[in-house]
């Protein structure tokens, strides 16, 4: 899992012809066979809230490895962060944001997949996710009742997240590992029929004004 600063950047897909771009997410497909299958060499990797229907940031893929990028301007559509009973939160007030969902996506053919970040393709016991915070805090605790227990500080900005479970105990903390990323099945051949709000262009950081 990588993160950095990219400067200004120019960005295409989806996008207006010139996008300045402060942010990147970085890493590496462990299954580029499974890529192949969505499409040629205009895969495009997304960074969305696909319940929401949010395009988040887009990248392209040079052979295994990918970059997306995130424009400098956007700030996602943050919420209070509400957790559990029994977690605590310091200092209290912070908003918060999760890019639920990382997508392969071809135009040419309307592909879409899924993409997961993890130990495993199928059986993992430690999970990737990014999330976005109006400010650093630090979240420490167990849930009430529950076998989840958090060790994590969010930082300003974006922030790699983990989930590691083991016997039936999950927690979740900041990401200390480069997990790879594994590209499922493709779920459709008709992307922009099946989630027209993600491909509207209504939900989109590169249409931020």
């Amino acid at each position: 899992m990588t993160f950095r600063r990219l400067g200004l950047t120019l960005l295409t897909l989806c996008a207006p012809p010139a996008v300045a771009v402060s942010v990147g997410i970085g890493g590496e497909i462990r299954n580029p066979q499974a890529l192949a299958r969505v499409g040629g060499q205009d895969v495009r990797i997304l960074l969305t809230n696909l319940s929401e229907g949010w395009l988040l940031g887009a990248g392209p893929v040079s052979g295994a490895r990918f970059n997306i990028a995130i424009p400098e301007a956007f700030k996602p559509p943050v919420r209070p962060l509400d957790l559990c009973a029994g977690v605590r939160v310091s200092p209290g007030g912070a908003r918060t944001y999760t890019a639920e969902t990382l997508l392969a996506y071809h135009a040419p053919s309307g592909s879409l997949a899924t993409i997961i970040q993890a130990d495993h393709p199928t059986t993992p016991t430690r999970r990737g996710q990014w999330m976005y915070s109006d400010r650093t805090v630090t979240i420490k605790g167990r849930c009430a009742g529950l076998n989840t227990y958090y060790n994590l500080t969010l930082r300003q900005g974006w922030t790699g997240v983990m989930t590691v479970s083991r016997e039936g105990r999950f927690e979740v903390t900041n990401a200390a590992a480069r997990l790879p990323y594994w590209v499922q099945p493709v779920m459709t051949r008709a992307a922009r029929a099946t989630f027209p709000a993600l491909f509207s262009g209504q939900r989109s950081a590169f249409n931020v004004r």
